[in-house]
């Protein structure tokens, strides 16, 4: 595929995945809010809808990089595809009774593994002059720091106010990390 044509995939996808993760976490808050079990499979369907979206920004990020932090970008991006392939799978046999509850948990820790280390990678290459913007790698630290939170959050408390709270925030930073994602593929595909 063409650069222009990956950049221009890319920026429309990751637009497509920020606003399947916003809706997905708004059925997930439907859903433990006891507004009904209909809410569950909704937010299942659109962590697909968002894991599926993002393989093309992360094939993009691959072309961007080029060399730089080789061979460890070639690894992630494989592993990432591969992560964002489970999770996907995973959700997607949790919605027909497939899989287990339990066993979608399974699948989507193992799958995120590799995605969040490929956060880290877009961190690396959007600090220090980098090909990824400045503020996107920084967006990117940011959300690491969240996962960093919520997982400490989660790990004190299992429920609560504390508990959303974190989440949203993930939520938000998440959001505003692929907006800056979009925005620079939609940047280069028109110079590119």
């Amino acid at each position: 595929m063409a650069t222009p044509d990956l950049y221009r995939l890319a920026g429309t996808s990751t637009w497509i995945a920020l606003v399947a993760l916003v809706l997905s976490g708004i059925a997930l808050a439907l859903f433990f809010g006891g507004a009904g079990e209909f809410w569950g499979p909704v937010n299942d369907a659109l962590i697909v809808v968002t894991v599926i979206a993002l393989i093309p920004t992360v094939l993009a990020v691959a072309r961007l990089a080029g060399d730089r932090a080789a061979p460890w970008t070639t690894i992630l991006t494989v592993a990432t595809i591969a992560g964002l392939i489970l999770i996907a799978v995973g959700q997607t046999l949790l919605i027909v009774g497939r899989l287990s509850l339990e066993g979608s948990f399974v699948t989507g820790g193992v799958g995120i593994i590799p995605f969040l280390a490929w956060v880290v990678l877009i961190a690396v290459l959007g600090l220090g002059g980098g090909p990824i913007p400045d503020g996107v790698g920084r967006l990117a630290v940011a959300v690491i720091a969240t996962v960093v939170v919520i997982s400490v959050v989660g790990a004190l408390v299992s429920d609560g106010p504390l508990l959303w709270l974190a989440g949203v925030g993930l939520l938000v930073a998440l959001s505003i990390w692929l907006a800056g994602l979009a925005t620079t593929f939609g940047d280069r595909a028109a110079i590119a």
